[in-house]
Formats: structure tokens, sequence, C-alpha cells
């Protein structure tokens, strides 16, 4: 990308409709299409930068990616190309300002590195916490439900006033989730899945047992294509010979 004579980089011009389009389909794939930081880094500096509110607004869903991802967030990478007063960077700052609060009121797992973010930027953006809407410098005016409903669609959240279910699984979990893990997983494995859902400390020995086989067990549950599997064959089993 090039730069303008205000250290702002040069974004190629799509109609609102198409890019809506084509923001929508990333973030739809984005649990099975591999997508780098860079890449991350160029549809976020795009969205602060977009005419349409609609595509504003799934700018912390962008940043949910990065959660998902391991993707650490790099201010410099994010604001480091434009100055202080570039319009950009501040329409930058204040949606990675008021992410960081929908995160926490979602209580959705942040990105790495987006609270240190927000929290250098509260002296100048503190009252966009309270806010209803976010004008951007030069753009639209974005109703802050807007992004927290897109953020929230997007992590799998319910939209009611329930405790959210990481919260609840950090607690311990339910009995019927306990049984669950029993029918997949050691006692032991059972016990290392709880203590990493309650940040409990473990011992270098069970940090690498957790990585080398309980994280891959997970991570094969997890699995698209193994969930599609179960599904279909648990439904199978349901239908009643004619």
């Amino acid at each position: 990308m090039n730069k303008d004579e205000n250290g702002a980089a040069a974004v190629s011009e799509t109609s609102p409709h198409d890019a809506l389009h084509l923001l929508n389909s990333i973030l739809e794939l984005s649990g099975k299409r591999k997508m780098s930081a860079p890449q991350i880094m160029v549809i976020l500096d795009a969205l602060a930068g977009a005419p349409d509110p609609a595509l504003v607004s799934r700018f912390p869903a962008v940043l949910a990616i990065c959660g998902r991802r391991g993707i650490e967030l790099n201010s410099s990478d994010l604001l480091g190309r434009y100055w202080e007063s570039n319009p950009k960077r501040q329409n930058l700052e204040k949606l990675l300002f008021i992410s960081a609060e929908l995160f926490r009121r979602g209580g959705i797992a942040a990105p790495r590195h987006l609270r240190q973010i927000a929290e250098g930027l509260k002296t100048r953006y503190g009252p966009l916490s309270a806010a209803d809407y976010i004008q951007l410098s030069g753009g639209p005016r974005v109703a802050v439900a807007d992004m927290l409903a897109a953020l929230k669609q997007f992590a799998g959240e319910r939209q009611t006033d329930r405790e959210p279910p990481a919260t609840a699984l950090s607690r311990g979990g339910s009995t019927h989730l306990g049984a669950q893990l029993e029918l997949l997983f050691s006692a032991k494995q059972k016990e290392l899945i709880f203590k990493k859902l309650k940040n409990q400390h473990l011992t270098k020995t069970e940090r690498e047992y957790y990585s080398r086989v309980v994280k891959k067990k997970l991570a094969a549950v997890a699995a698209p294509e193994i969930q599609e599997l179960a599904i279909a064959l648990t439904q199978t089993g349901k239908r009643k010979d004619p």
C-alpha cells in the first residue's frame, strides 16, 4: 500500500455492498481459512476508513479472529504508519478502545495486548466507554450496540442477560459437562482441562502433558469435520427403520 501526503495508507475503493459481502465471507470462513497477522491488520485498517457503519461495526468481530487464532495485536503495526494527528489513526484508536470495552462487556476472550493498547488510550478516549455511538473522524456514526451485536454473533454468544458461558465454565463447569468429558478424557486429562479453565497453576510436567496430549485431543473434538461427522452419525442413529 502507498501512503498519501498525510501518512495514510491508500485503500482501493469498493462499493459498500460488495465490501460488506466480502467481509461477511471472511468472518464466516475464518474458522476454515488460514489468515495471517498482516492480512488481519489490512482488514482492520480498511474498516477504520470505511464509509459504511455496517462495515465498521464488524471491527470487534475481526479482532475476535485474532483472539481465536492467537494473533497478538501490535500497536506499532496498527498505528505506527500514521501521524498522531491523522484522522485514520484517531479512528483506529477509537475503535480499538471501544472494542476492548465490548469484549469486557460480552465476557469474550480478547486478543492479546488489546487491553494494554486500550489502557494506553484511556486518557484520550475514556468517555467513549459509556457512549452509545462512536463518531469517526471524516466517517460514519456507528452504534456501539451494533458493534457488540456483531461481536457476539461472531463469537457465538447468545444475546441474553445470562452469565457468559466462558465465565460459567471457569467456575467449574456443569455436572453435565463433566460427564461428557469423562466419555472422552481420562480423569487426569479432565482435571487439567478444568485447571486451565480456572487459570490455575500447572506444573511444568502438567503443562507439557496438556500441550502434548490434551490440547491436541481438544483440537480434534473442535474440528468442524469431526463435529459434522458426529452430528450425522447421531442423527442417523435416531432414525427409525421403515
